[in-house]
Parts: C-alpha cells; sequence; structure tokens
C-alpha cells in the first residue's frame, strides 16, 4: 500500500492555533518522552531566567520612587540590581535554550532513523507507487520544520507562557483596571490571527507538496541524466521543471503574503497597549491615583510582552509548516514496522541449504494504487524445484520471467500456500531471515557510489583482500579492475555510472558470490555479455553453485544445456517443461529460441 492511502491530512478543515499546537505536541511527545529530563531542566532555567528578568520592572520602579525622594544611594543600588539581574538573567536564558534545542536535535535523528527502518523493511509494491523525491523530501523538509518546533519552538511557546503569566499576574496585581485597557486590542488580534493562520496552514501544505515534487523530478532527472542527453529530451524536461517550479513560487508567494501579516499585527498590539497604559494611567497618575514609578513599572511588563507577542505570529507559521510536515512523516512512521534484527540470526532461527521450491496455482499481479483493477502477470503456476537444483526459465518478453524471480525473493505479498520453500508458506515466513538465506542477482541490480571493493563487500563485509581477488576473477573482472587507476579502490560513481552494463552486471554477480547462500535466483545475469564472456563466467558458476537451489531466468539459452530442468513460459503460464534435450526434440518455442540465437551468432561470426 502506498504510504499516502494510510490518511489525508486537510489543510482546509477548521483547525485553530491552540488545537494545533495541542494536537501537534501530543503526536511528537512519544519522541519528547525520552528527553524529558532536558525539557524539565529547560522549563525551570526558563521560569529562573524569566524571575529574574521580570523582578527588572519592579527595580525601576523603587528607582524613579528614589529619584522622586533625591535618595541617589538608593538609585545607585537598584541600578546595579538590574544590571546583574540582566547579566545572570542572560547566563541563565543560554542554558534553557540548549536544553531545548538539544532535544529538538535528538528528535529529528530518533525520527529520522525510525523513519529509514520503515522505509527499509517495505514490501516493493510500496516502493513502486511512489516518488522517490518526494521521500526524500519527508525526511529533509518536513523534518527541518517538525525540528524546529521540537526545539526553537518549544522554548519559544514555554517562555511566552511564563513570561504572560508573570507579567499578567504582577500588572493585575498593580492596577486591574489599567490591565484591562492595557488588553484591548488582544482580542483584535486573535481574531485576525485566527483567519490567517487557517490560511496559512492550507499554503503551507501546498508549498510541502510542490517541494515533494521538485525534489521528485530533480532525483528522476539526475538518475536518467545520459538517457535524456541521448534522447534529446532536455528542453521538454526544463518546460516540466519550470511547470512545477512556477507552481511552487505560486504556493510559497501565497505563503509569504500571509507569513507577511503575522508580524505587523502581533507588533501593533503592544503599542497599542502602551498607548491605552498612557493615556489611562497618565490621567490616574495626574490624579493622584497611581505612582509614576507604578506606571513606569506596569509600562515595562507590557513591553516585556512584545517579544513573546512577536515570537507568537512566527511560532504561528511554524506550527503550520510543522503541522503539515508531521501528517507527512507519520505517513511514513504508520508503516509496518521493521521486524527485529536479533531474528536474523541465532535465537533458533531456521536456516535452510539448498531448499525445496514448490509453486502451487501461483497467481500475482503487481498492485497500483492509482488504478482499481490488476492484471495477473503470473497464472495458476505449479512448480517443483529440487533441492540442490538449477532451474532455468526462459520465454520471449514480457511471459514473466523477471515476475517469478521477484516473487521468489519475498519482497511481494503473496496469497497463503502458492509458494513454500522447504514446506514452509513463503507467504507467512520472516522476510528477514529469508533475504537472509539467499543469493540474488536480479535483472534491475543496484550498485552503490562507492569503491569496487565496497560494492564486492556489500553483503559480505568481511571478505579479504585476496577473496575479492578469486571472486573478481570467477566473473572474469580481474584484468578490467587491474586496468583501473586505483584498481579495487577505485570510486565507480552513482549507481556504477562509470561501469558499462557488462561490468555492472558481473559485479553484481560477484556480490552474490560473496554471499553465497543456499538458494540463487538469478534474472537475466548475462544479457550486457558477450556470449564468450557470459559462457566463461557461467562455467566458473557452475561450479560455485553445486549443491545448491539454482532459479535462473535467462534471454541467452545457448547456456542452458547442462541444467536440471527448463521451463518456458507465456503469458504467464508455463507451456514447455523439461530438459534441454526433451524440449529440442518437442520443437517448441525453446526449440525455435535456440534456433534463433544460433542464427544470430552465426551473423555476429560474418
Amino acid at each position: 500500500m502506498g504510504c499516502d492511502a494510510r490518511h489525508v491530512f486537510n489543510p482546509d478543515e477548521k483547525q485553530y492555533v491552540p488545537g494545533l499546537v495541542v494536537k501537534l505536541l501530543r503526536e511528537l511527545w512519544p519522541w519528547l518522552y525520552p528527553y524529558r529530563g532536558n525539557l524539565v531542566r529547560g522549563g525551570l532555567w526558563i521560569v529562573v531566567t524569566n524571575i529574574l528578568l521580570l523582578t527588572i520592572p519592579q527595580m525601576l520602579r523603587f528607582g524613579i520612587d528614589a529619584i522622586e525622594q533625591e535618595r541617589w544611594n538608593d538609585v545607585a543600588f537598584y541600578a546595579a540590581i538590574m544590571a546583574l539581574l540582566i547579566m545572570v538573567g542572560g547566563a541563565v536564558r543560554v542554558l534553557s535554550r540548549l536544553n531545548f534545542l538539544h532535544t529538538g536535535r535528538r528528535v529529528e535523528v530518533d525520527l529520522r532513523q525510525t523513519m529509514f527502518e520503515r522505509l527499509l523493511y517495505q514490501p516493493a509494491p510500496f516502493f513502486e507507487n511512489q516518488r522517490i523525491g518526494d521521500l526524500i523530501s519527508r525526511f529533509t523538509n518536513d523534518l527541518i520544520n517538525v525540528r524546529m518546533v521540537a526545539g526553537f519552538g518549544l522554548v519559544s511557546i514555554c517562555n511566552a507562557v511564563v513570561v504572560y503569566t508573570i507579567s499578567l499576574g504582577m500588572m493585575l496585581w498593580m492596577s486591574p483596571s489599567l490591565t484591562l485597557a492595557a488588553l484591548l486590542p488582544f482580542p483584535v488580534m486573535l481574531l485576525v490571527t485566527k483567519w490567517i493562520s487557517r490560511h496559512l496552514l492550507h499554503y503551507s501544505a501546498q508549498v510541502q507538496q510542490r517541494l515533494g515534487e521538485i525534489s521528485a523530478i530533480v532525483e528522476e532527472t539526475a538518475r536518467g541524466q545520459f538517457c535524456l542527453r541521448s534522447s534529446g529530451f532536455q528542453q521538454s524536461y526544463c518546460e516540466k521543471f519550470a511547470n512545477i517550479n512556477a507552481n511552487y513560487l505560486d504556493s510559497a508567494l501565497a505563503l509569504a503574503r500571509m507569513r507577511a501579516l503575522i508580524m505587523p499585527v502581533m507588533s501593533i498590539v503592544t503599542p497599542f497597549g502602551i498607548l491605552m497604559v498612557l493615556f489611562f494611567g497618565g490621567r490616574q497618575v495626574i490624579a493622584g491615583a497611581l505612582g509614576l514609578g507604578d506606571m513606569v513599572a506596569f509600562n515595562a511588563y507590557l513591553v516585556q510582552l512584545t517579544m513573546p507577542t512577536i515570537l507568537l505570529g512566527w511560532i504561528l507559521t511554524l506550527v503550520q509548516r510543522a503541522t503539515v510536515g508531521m501528517e507527512r512523516i507519520n505517513l511514513i512512521l504508520d508503516l509496518t514496522q521493521p521486524p527485529l534484527l536479533l531474528e536474523m540470526a541465532g535465537d533458533g532461527a531456521e536456516q535452510f541449504t539448498a531448499p525445496h521450491i514448490e509453486l502451487c496455482g501461483l497467481n500475482f499481479a503487481y498492485q497500483d494504487i492509482n488504478t482499481s483493477g490488476s492484471r495477473l502477470i503470473l497464472r495458476n503456476l505449479s512448480l517443483q524445484v529440487a533441492a540442490g537444483s538449477t532451474v532455468a526459465v526462459v520465454g520471449s518478453v514480457a511471459s514473466g520471467k523477471s515476475t517469478l524471480l521477484n516473487v521468489l525473493t519475498g519482497r511481494y505479498p503473496l496469497p497463503a500456500n502458492q509458494v513454500c520453500i522447504d514446506g514452509h508458506d513463503l507467504s507467512s515466513c520472516s522476510v528477514q531471515l529469508y533475504s537472509h538465506n539467499l543469493s540474488a542477482v536480479l535483472q534491475e541490480g543496484q550498485l552503490f557510489s562507492g569503491t569496487m571493493a565496497e560494492n564486492f563487500r556489500f553483503a559480505a563485509p568481511e571478505l579479504s583482500d585476496v577473496e575479492l581477488k578469486k571472486i573478481a576473477d570467477k566473473v572474469a573482472l580481474s584484468a578490467e579492475i587491474e586496468q583501473f587507476p586505483d584498481k579495487f579502490n577505485t570510486v565507480i560513481g552513482e549507481g556504477g555510472l562509470t561501469l558499462s552494463g557488462g561490468q555492472r552486471q558481473r559485479v553484481g554477480i560477484a556480490r552474490a558470490l560473496g554471499r553465497n547462500r543456499g538458494l540463487w535466483l538469478l534474472d537475466d545475469p548475462f544479457s550486457h555479455l558477450d556470449s564468450k564472456t557470459a559462457g566463461t563466467v557461467w562455467s566458473c558458476l557452475r561450479q560455485e553453485l553445486r549443491g545448491k537451489t539454482v532459479v535462473l531466468a535467462s534471454s541467452r539459452v545457448s547456456i542452458l544445456q547442462n541444467v536440471d530442468q527448463i521451463i518456458v513460459l507465456e503469458r504467464g503460464q508455463i507451456r514447455e517443461q523439461g530438459d534441454h534435450q526433451q524440449l529440442m526434440r518437442q520443437n517448441g518455442e525453446y526449440a525455435r529460441l535456440v534456433q534463433r540465437e544460433r542464427l544470430h551468432l552465426q551473423m555476429e561470426m560474418l
């Protein structure tokens, strides 16, 4: 199932700021919980910081009263206390931020690790229905937005709560009527913020979706650059990217317009409050109902609300982006949980050497979440593969050869009791344990950016340099590797970019040889090799595969004369079955393929 099918976030439904914050923190809490000690310490430091800094208005009040009474020594004392409070409060604020920001970074790392583990253990249909660039965007843009909330956003929210609580408490204690006057602009701010937040959420979702589309097309273009250049499709892809980029710009500008409204709205609230205090408080001072020091201290408390109020605007936009980001991340986190790594070795885990394979009326179709129906690729397929035997699968293009090999890798969900390995139903087997006992060379084998040696050791990191050279000899790569600038330490580029198709295939075979398990699945591993090299590699490989169960799909039939059994597939069904001599006597599809290949070789020799 594609991850987008789990649940879909609707940015247009009514969700208000407090509700969004609570919802986001509830979703983040399992990830914040391991670092609750940091959060508690950070929260305590925030309280201490604000107690220190919010004592300053009282010192200011006492200082002004001392000025009125011309007590200059007291003025100097209060000034010194204020300076000390500022320095100590600033130092303590650093401690509070470090605790919260470190927590945000750790949450980011934990989320990324868990997301990566979820992806690693997903069945093949998941990746067939996803765009890789969009998945990458969830690991980068979306995760950054969530980390910002878990770090700086959380410290800003806590700081705002503490500042508002202490400041409003002191203001109410000093003058309830003046507090009411100072807060008159706040209801207007809340109404405007409520309207803006709804639009922010909508455009944030659009922007992050567009970023995913941009990542997808960039990744797709980078992988297919040679195909694009050789086919002359650069211009059409430039136009396609320009359209996607323009859509992103439209959404980003709409989001920027909404965000541009937030800061002005937040920043004018406190000045209006100060204006109210000057008007009403000034009249009270003139009437003698309020001291000048009290009014100055009251204004100072109101000014303390300025930065938290402005930051609330920034927090609002951050929460909107993080809410969308967390929804997109949850689509990965909600996927099937990976099995325990300890399951693959020890702990009584059963392992096989050369298994017996049985297919019982196998029906298989690739699932597509974008369509309601699926066309069967394999139809009512029944087959016995004896333990330690080699079975070849041949057939025309799109006959189902690669699909059969893909099914046998265990990467696809299967109906019960249609594929059995040593009598165990593959659909209920541990995929990890099964894969641990498997050596596979698939048609679309993936090499990794790194050195030749690292790719050889990918499935068997314990291989020594001597063993690497022996394996290279077996796949006829030694002479070519010796010509590389750094031999086995030569970097082969992303996906083996610097290698030929035949070299990439032989590296894949070498990797499987290093692993050398009891069940081998070979999906046309010689398709990019010339006949002589293919024959050489297969002869060496046959020696290594004695006593192992091998299923080989091949478009090259000349190497199949000595295999134990050959099946001919046509539209996902077995049309012919037997060894080489039996099928040649039948003079059917297999014999036709053999004759065609012989004719092709004769034409090459002319």
